[in-house]
């Protein structure tokens, strides 16, 4: 494009405001001021980053709104495969920690990857440090993959939770797996007996899901190519 003779000088203008190589925040500032958040070229933003500085993002809270957040997971890519790190607070006293940890990794992140996360996940965890006075560290380019399964897949499902988006696509089926509705209800178990059984089943829950991210990814990315970006 930057020998284009109509759009040539608006290309050479963007590339020099990108740098070279291109900095993923500035690609990432001009593609939200052009493009709905479905669009193809944001997954595209993945060819920016070394897998190095990828995370996958999932919380677990005691409900919606305002309330603590109990467990966070991460993951990683790494050597061909993906390297899932969970912080859990055993104690809603131990929720500060567990929020510095979870913006230590964002810290070290490019991108993140969410399901729903722009919605709730990262809304919910900038509130949480806010209310304790903590400082949000990291500002990496987000892609909630909720936006691209609801473009790529809506006509195919029933729905677009996590659970169906596994089985109808995926080819993922959680055996026992526990609701995330009832993932406050466990935790309370656990806080009022001592018994960290309760814990297990929201732990296996919160590593599925990114896990799950992992896999969907790889279906958008497989079923869109770059050179079908549009």
């Amino acid at each position: 494009m930057a020998d284009h003779p109509r759009f040539g000088p608006v290309a050479r203008a963007l590339l020099s405001e990108w740098g070279d190589p291109p900095i993923p925040e500035r690609v990432h500032t001009t593609l939200r001021a052009w493009l709905p958040a479905a669009h193809p070229l944001f997954l595209q933003l993945l060819g920016l980053v070394s897998h190095e500085a990828v995370r996958f993002f999932d919380l677990e809270t005691l409900g919606l709104f305002g309330v603590p957040v109990i467990l966070a997971a991460f993951g990683h890519l790494e050597d061909g495969g993906l390297r899932v790190t969970q912080y859990l607070a055993r104690s809603i006293e131990e929720e500060p920690p567990l929020l510095e940890a979870a913006t230590e990794e964002l810290t070290g992140a490019s991108l993140v990857l969410s399901y729903n996360g722009k919605a709730f996940d990262w809304t919910t965890l900038r509130e949480r440090c806010a209310y304790y006075g903590l400082p949000f560290k990291g500002r990496p380019v987000h892609v909630d993959l909720l936006h691209h399964a609801r473009r790529a897949f809506s006509g195919q499902l029933s729905d677009l939770h996590l659970s169906t988006v596994e089985e109808s696509l995926l080819g993922l089926e959680r055996t026992g797996d526990l609701p995330s509705d009832q993932v406050p209800v466990f935790y309370e178990r656990y806080l009022q007996t001592g018994d960290p059984r309760p814990l297990i089943p929201i732990v296996a829950h919160n590593r599925q899901d990114v896990a799950s991210l992992a896999a969907l990814l790889d279906r958008l990315l497989v079923s869109e190519p770059p050179d079908h970006a549009r």
